[in-house]
């Protein structure tokens, strides 16, 4: 199984709501009196049989906007899943990710779009009577959206990388694949300043080859301007990619190059046509792998990732910086038995980190949010979910310096997989 497979097998809320019952008795001396109680008593018990019960997908608690800071869930089936989201310039929201659809008994890609309070305007789906799954959307200077990820439906292979140009509306463009007649994955697309689009993600040469990253650069229209392989070890890959003011792109991922069966956090950074100018790794003692990357103004790059012991069967979620030439200042340990998954700078120049517990030998996990300096010192925490499955899988900072993530959960919704919509306040504070 490749790292990617483990990377997308984690894909997992909030606050319990918790229900309190009050009893009342009245007890009197005079017949008059006892019959009077229970009149009050079946005069309570009919009043609140009346009474509109909460929509079990939308949990709320005021605190100062109700409108602003909500926990959403989109139920389409018994599996649906976030994987990505964006901020749009009016306030709303465009999610990427998957759903299941019982006609073709198959996974199709998933996007919807919301109003900034969290109501759906419209959702597509996209895909053939196999796999099909999106995994990051960016909102594009023709006010469209561009989709990466992957798809068994249109493919030269097992599965080959798809992307998909829509509309405002999220009518489809053009969609095209790419790959060999192995495996290949789409992880993360970022429009160019110079125009099209750039694809960072995982591909295998062959069934008995080794696994490489992979940065596809293509023109407006998903034509292949030029694609480049990196390593080939057992388990490489792209995980995130962001383009750089000089035309070029720094990348995160994992290598297995450092040996000994483990991986080690990779960040790479290129020129325009791909060629490598610097590459890092950052290993230890611990198996390590990155998931998304920031890149702040001064040129320094932020990975949200995690780490494995060798010695213990978990996770810790970890978090690194690099400066502008590739040297590591910051690695540090956020939490214990996690994995990292989201990553957005903040308006204070800090971080906000997203994430989910990973206890082993549970079938449950917890979202992990937490703001952070530069230096990664924790600045506050928060552990959301219910007594089931919830995974943040992407955050963003929000035009009002909120946070959205999207993700999965069981604990609240239907009790199916289904996708979430969580939106908080500058300190993660949300309405139950």
């Amino acid at each position: 199984m490749s790292v990617f497979h483990k990377i997308v097998n984690w894909h997992p809320a909030l606050h319990t709501v918790q229900f309190a019952q009050h009893r009342a008795a009245a007890t009197g001396r005079a017949i008059a009196v006892q019959r009077y109680g229970l009149i009050v008593l079946l005069t309570v018990i009919l009043a609140v049989g009346c009474t509109s019960p909460t929509e079990p997908d939308t949990p709320r608690r005021r605190i100062t906007e109700p409108s602003k800071y909500f926990l959403n869930t989109l139920h389409m089936s018994e599996y649906d899943e976030g994987f990505d989201v964006e901020e749009l310039p009016d306030g709303g929201f465009i999610f990427a990710g998957r759903t299941w659809m019982a006609h073709t008994s198959s996974i199709d890609v998933l996007l919807v779009r919301t109003d900034a309070e969290g109501v759906v305007i419209w959702k597509k789906t996209f895909g053939g009577v196999y796999k099909d799954e999106g995994y990051s959307v960016e909102h594009t200077s023709d006010g469209g959206f561009i989709i990466t990820g992957t798809t068994e439906s249109y493919t030269n292979g097992f599965n080959d990388i798809w992307l998909i140009k829509t509309d405002a509306a999220g009518s489809m463009l053009w969609n095209r694949s790419y790959g060999g007649t192995s495996y290949d994955y789409g992880l993360d697309v970022r429009e160019c300043q110079s125009g099209g689009f750039i694809v960072a993600g995982q591909t295998q040469q062959s069934l008995t080859g080794g696994w490489y990253a992979l940065l596809l650069r293509t023109d407006e229209l998903g034509n292949e301007i030029w694609n480049r392989r990196y390593g080939g070890h057992d388990g490489d890959m792209g995980t995130s990619v962001a383009e750089l003011s000089d035309g070029g792109f720094v990348v995160s991922g994992a290598t297995s190059a450092v040996g000994n069966r483990s991986s080690a956090l990779w960040v790479f950074k290129t020129a325009p046509n791909g060629d490598i100018i610097w590459e890092r790794t950052v290993s230890g003692t611990q198996s390590t792998s990155g998931t998304r990357l920031h890149v702040l103004n001064d040129g320094s790059v932020a990975v949200i990732g995690h780490a494995i012991p060798d010695t213990v069967q978990t996770s810790n979620l970890l978090f690194v910086r690099l400066d502008q030439s590739g040297d590591v200042t910051v690695n540090t340990i956020l939490q214990e038995n996690a994995f990292g998954t989201g990553l957005d700078e903040t308006a204070d120049g800090g971080f906000i980190i997203c994430g989910y517990t990973n206890p082993y030998g549970s079938d449950g996990s917890d979202i992990v949010l937490s703001k952070i300096t530069r230096d990664g010192d924790v600045v506050w925490k928060r552990l959301i979910g219910g007594s089931r499955l919830d995974r943040a899988m992407a955050v963003v900072r929000t035009s009002d310096n909120g946070f959205m993530l999207t993700g999965s959960t069981r604990s609240f919704g239907h009790g199916d997989l289904d996708l979430l919509m969580l939106k908080t306040n500058d300190v993660g504070q949300y309405e139950e």
